[in-house]
């Protein structure tokens, strides 16, 4: 029975998320957190995967504020119980702090395990590092961009998106996989599940208890300004037969881009 850890992290959701008017920076203060919706995918699989061949699925989330409603949301979907480091100082975090300190969460509290999921991604920054940079830190073998899964016992069998298509392969456990939207439809929670999921247990851990050192948790990269992309139209409007109107667009198109005709 695969014994399974599922990293879900907690992000601003985008699709709300608004621009400052005059600086165009995100105002992340009025927006609403959710679980990433790519580590929704890889719990929803990881559960799936518990209910066909047995197992444990632990979550893991770590965050300068990691709200326990949210990691409550991930055991009433079927987790059985999860680990979470709260902390200010993982505000700055980059992909390199975030993939060690989830690796000491997953080394020193989710015990033994077989399979790692991540999402592909995340849904604020996006990105794609946190399962190859696991698997490195475990020495383990890491399959990417995965939208078809099965459990094999020792192994785990693929179906990943590749330029030219699907590709299919398999690799021994352990292993680190992530996966990708198109993967499943995660599970909406019965009012069952959710009163159920307050038993289970949510375990805070602390810096301490981890070792985390000072060299771990300072980046290796720095965010220095996020800003939203701002576009005008142009509102140019063409009169005439249609033949005039295309020759005008094209020289137009050709005029802003530098181009010839």
């Amino acid at each position: 029975m695969p014994n399974m850890v599922v990293c879900v992290k907690q992000t601003v959701d985008v699709y709300q998320l608004k621009p400052h008017p005059e600086t165009q920076a995100p105002l992340t203060s009025q927006a609403q957190f959710k679980n990433s919706d790519f580590d929704l995918n890889a719990l929803e699989e990881a559960i799936r995967i518990k209910e066909k061949h047995g197992g444990k699925v632990v979550v893991v989330s770590a965050g300068p504020d990691v709200k326990p409603l949210l990691v409550r949301e991930c055991l009433a979907m079927g987790a059985d119980e999860a680990y979470v480091f709260s902390d200010p100082v993982m505000a700055r975090a980059d992909g390199y702090v975030s993939a060690a300190v989830l690796s000491k969460l997953i080394e020193k509290k989710a015990g033994g395990w077989d399979l790692i999921l991540c999402g592909e991604a995340s849904l604020d920054e996006n990105a794609y590092q946190t399962g190859p940079r696991l698997a490195e830190l475990f020495n383990v073998p890491h399959v990417s961009y995965v939208n078809k899964l099965e459990w094999l016992g020792d192994r785990v069998k693929a179906w990943k998106s590749v330029e030219e298509g699907v590709r299919v392969v398999s690799c021994k456990t352990p292993a680190v996989v992530t996966v990708g939207l198109e993967i499943n439809t995660p599970r909406l929670p019965s009012l069952l599940m959710i009163r159920a999921a307050q038993k289970k247990p949510l375990n805070e851990v602390r810096r301490a208890e981890l070792e985390l050192t000072d060299e771990i948790l300072t980046p290796l990269a720095e965010v220095i300004e996020v800003k939203a992309l701002k576009t005008e139209r142009r509102r140019q409007v063409y009169e005439g037969k249609p033949e005039e109107l295309a020759d005008k667009l094209v020289e137009t198109i050709l005029a802003q881009g530098g181009g010839k005709r």
